[in-house]
């Protein structure tokens, strides 16, 4: 890897780093321990492979695709303990699908394969969508797992700072991590005898899975002498001729290690019909309302009668307590009664189910409102918020916060906040048949002088019982049915519009603009919508 590339992610993952109920809730310290925090011994050695709780080594080849590698392969390793099913998810349509910046290649946070996760577009099978391939993925592929969960550990405080770890590595499986790991500069850093690792750098730049441990992993063993003994087992995805069959051991000292760790849980969220959500691309900020304590809102249209049976949010510690609320408005949350409540152990994603799921009815809207107190933790509000990697899209009547849950703040309205949403989705379960008809939407075109920035306007219709999220691709042919450009766009909600801009600088003539919607219940557009393009010949002022 250039000087010049490592020296771009570390400073891309710095930025994405940094991003990162009056009632009877009580406020301040956590009121629960952290699971590793109980009384439990850990074994002074541990493998996943002696369980076979491990999938096996990938290899992303030339590609920069290996947070997308260490997310499947946490994923994978934990459906392996949670139902014994060893599955093979697409590394190549997570790397095409992600919906950031990125393009395939790239250094991303695990925030990023989580919002994958979380909207329903993934994981699919990598027999339907082989790597590598950039650029090139199936439309649209149902998902055949809907993740629930995706624990975000804390950082480590120093070498033997490592319960949590172990905890996630025995309790669920492997951990993604974000490493520093170079085997260049002279071999100071790898010692490739042994496969063993330590670096004093911590210049985060390569993802990777631990799958064990071994507290009496002799220093001695690394090219560079640790201070101490110990070491992580890590599965990389340089394939099975690297290392130890595609394994290597890091040193409990590494100074890299510890400070981005997720666990892809084998949670789901099966048995619900439907998903209203306006953070299809995932958290990438908190906001803080002036403590500990906050309340978050969204608003939704039903697009199909049934009941609000779950939720899903992001908690930012351990030990955030919640209570949720669904009404008719904003207005009516702060008397409405609790459908949920608990206390999140761990931070990260969680899909709550509603002890009181609330009925809806077709057209109507509805109100899902999150209470939380985050101990020790004043921006206690999930957000998607523009970042380096995402573009997200808001508007007003979506999203609110409140200090008191009765006094509201459309979120869009704070400075800074317009093209914001909060991190809350609601999960509906059909009454009746669920989703029969296919999502559709409608494309309109026009005329623009060649230069100018052309507006192609869509909408989104979908009949009930509709699935209440959906994909949208848009794309520009020329006269002779060439590609000239294409947008992908996730978690569009039944009913929204857009304005896709981009700008005509191609040969005047005519223009194909075809759209085409598919569903999260496995209904697709049959027929795209199309219309024409008119491009004229002079360049337009500016």
């Amino acid at each position: 890897m250039s000087l010049l590339r490592r020296v771009s992610i570390m400073v891309l993952f710095a930025l994405l780093l940094a991003a990162a109920l009056s009632g009877d809730l009580p406020a301040g310290e956590a009121l629960v321990s952290p699971p590793w925090d109980e009384p439990v011994s850990f074994p002074a050695r541990y493998d996943l492979r002696a369980f076979d709780l491990v999938t096996p080594v990938r290899w992303q080849e030339s590609h920069g695709t290996c947070w997308v590698m260490s997310a499947l392969g946490s994923l994978e390793s934990a459906v392996l303990r949670a139902d014994g099913v060893a599955c093979d998810f697409s590394e190549n349509n997570l790397a095409n699908h992600m919906a950031s910046r990125l393009d395939f290649e790239g250094f991303a946070p695990a925030e990023l394969a989580a919002a994958y996760f979380a909207r329903w577009e993934g994981p699919v099978l990598e027999a339907d969508d082989p790597y590598p391939r950039p650029g090139r993925s199936p439309e649209y592929l149902r998902a055949v797992r809907h993740v629930g969960e995706v624990l975000m550990l804390p950082q480590r405080t120093g070498p033997y700072d490592n319960d949590a770890v172990k905890w996630a590595v025995s309790t669920h499986g492997g951990v993604d991590a974000a490493i520093d790991f170079d085997t260049g500069e002279d071999e100071r850093f790898w010692n490739a005898e042994t496969s063993s690792y330590y670096s004093t750098r911590g210049v985060l730049d390569h993802h990777v899975t631990c799958v064990g441990w071994d507290d009496a992993y002799p220093a001695s063993r690394f090219a560079t002498r640790p201070p101490g003994d110990g070491a992580f087992l890590i599965k990389n995805s340089w394939g099975a001729d690297f290392g130890q069959s595609g394994y290597f051991w890091l040193s409990y000292h590494d100074t890299g290690f510890g400070r981005a760790l997720a666990v892809f849980g084998g949670a789901t969220a099966d048995g619900l019909d439907a998903i209203y959500q306006y953070d299809g691309l995932g958290r990438t900020a908190w906001l803080g309302l002036g403590g500990e304590r906050a309340w978050f809102a969204n608003r939704f249209r039903c697009a199909g009668s049934g009941s609000v049976a779950a939720v899903s949010l992001y908690t930012p510690v351990a030990g955030c307590r919640y209570e949720i609320h669904v009404a008719a408005s904003v207005d009516g949350v702060a008397t409405a009664p609790v459908a949920a409540s608990g206390v999140a152990e761990v931070a990260g994603y969680h899909t709550i189910r509603l002890a009181r799921p609330v009925e809806v009815a077709n057209g109507d809207d509805f109100v899902v409102a999150a209470h939380v107190v985050s101990p020790g933790w004043s921006d206690p509000v999930p957000v998607e918020h523009p970042s380096a990697l995402i573009d997200p899209r808001a508007r007003r009547g979506q999203s609110y916060v409140s200090t008191d849950g009765s006094s509201w703040t459309d979120l869009v309205s704070r400075p800074g906040f317009s093209r914001s949403n909060v991190c809350l989705k609601a999960f509906v379960a059909a009454r009746g048949a669920g989703d029969t008809r296919p999502p559709r939407v409608v494309v309109a075109g026009g005329r623009v002088r060649r230069g100018a920035t052309v507006r192609v306007r869509w909408a989104l219709r979908d009949p009930a019982f509709s699935s209440a999220s959906a994909i949208v691709v848009l794309v520009v042919r020329d006269a002779r049915g060439r590609l000239v450009q294409k947008l992908r766009v996730p978690a569009v909600c039944v009913g929204e519009r857009g304005v896709w801009k981009l700008a005509a600088r191609w040969p005047a003539g005519r223009y194909t603009i075809t759209g085409r919607a598919y569903d999260v219940a496995g209904r697709r557009q049959v027929r795209a919508s199309r219309a024409m393009l008119l491009v004229s010949r002079g360049v337009a002022r500016r």
